[in-house]
């Protein structure tokens, strides 16, 4: 005798889910338009088109590291600007810290619509503005970032609770009191693990974004698509990979150890 386990108001809520995919799966397909006979003569090209990535050409391997130090920068300042805005508005946000709740929800109200925004359009914009180059990504990096570390600072100070705030204010601490002293000191690790992990995804994004205008490797990649010069192009795909890999290990292991710390 089966013992039945699953709990029923679940398992409907599932099929809904998948019954509602399947219902807008194939209009989607009809509406793309999609080709099969064209995804098969792609299909047909993949191993022509993978020997040519298979070519390496170090003869760029000076002008891709200089261009790669300029994406790393790039991220680098545009985090370390964040950070400083970032964690003094955060406190302006947060419910338990907020010394005005009409102006928190005006800030938060910013920060969705700063967010809502894809980055690449605030990278257009600032090109736009300012001309292609290293500036313009900084700049156009600037206002998602600051919007992102707002919102997790915030979190992460509502996230603390009211009594540390309350026992500093009850004891006639001011507000600076209750940031500096009482709440900032015990979530100083749980931030610079965000920091961290935000540096990691920025450096990402400045390879992106740098094919539209933000400088950086993405430049060169994009001049390599171009041109069709798969063999740099390849080189530079490997040179990306392995510096975001190993920024991603040094990441990681600097947010276990600043967590460990912290409990």
């Amino acid at each position: 005798m089966k013992i039945p386990i699953a709990h029923k108001p679940t398992q409907r809520k599932q099929q809904l889910f998948f019954l509602g995919m399947l219902v807008f799966f194939i209009p989607c397909l009809l509406y793309l338009k999609l080709s099969w006979p064209q995804l098969m003569d792609g299909v047909s090209r993949v191993p022509d088109i993978a020997r040519q990535f298979l070519q390496f050409s170090f003869a760029e391997l000076p002008a891709l590291l200089a261009e790669l130090l300029t994406s790393v920068v790039v991220a680098f300042l545009c985090v370390s600007i964040s950070v400083v805005f970032a964690l003094f508005l955060a406190f302006f946000m947060a419910d338990n810290t907020a010394p005005n709740q009409l102006f928190a929800q005006l800030l938060r109200a910013c920060v969705v619509v700063i967010r809502t925004i894809p980055t690449t359009i605030w990278v257009l914009l600032a090109v736009a503005s300012m001309g292609f180059g290293p500036m313009a990504g900084v700049l156009g990096l600037l206002f998602p970032t600051v919007s992102f570390l707002i919102k997790v600072f915030a979190d992460k100070i509502d996230e603390a609770g009211k009594d540390t705030v309350e026992a500093i204010r009850a004891t006639g601490g001011t507000w600076w009191h209750v940031v500096f002293n009482g709440v900032l000191p015990n979530l100083l690790t749980a931030f610079l693990a965000l920091i961290a992990f935000k540096f990691e995804m920025t450096v990402a994004e400045t390879v992106i974004l740098g094919m539209v205008g933000a400088g950086g490797i993405g430049v060169l990649l994009q001049e390599y698509i171009s041109y069709y010069e798969f063999a740099p192009l390849m080189l530079g795909v490997l040179v990306v990979f392995t510096t975001l890999f190993l920024l991603e290990m040094l990441t990681n292991q600097i947010r276990i150890r600043l967590v460990g710390r912290g409990r």
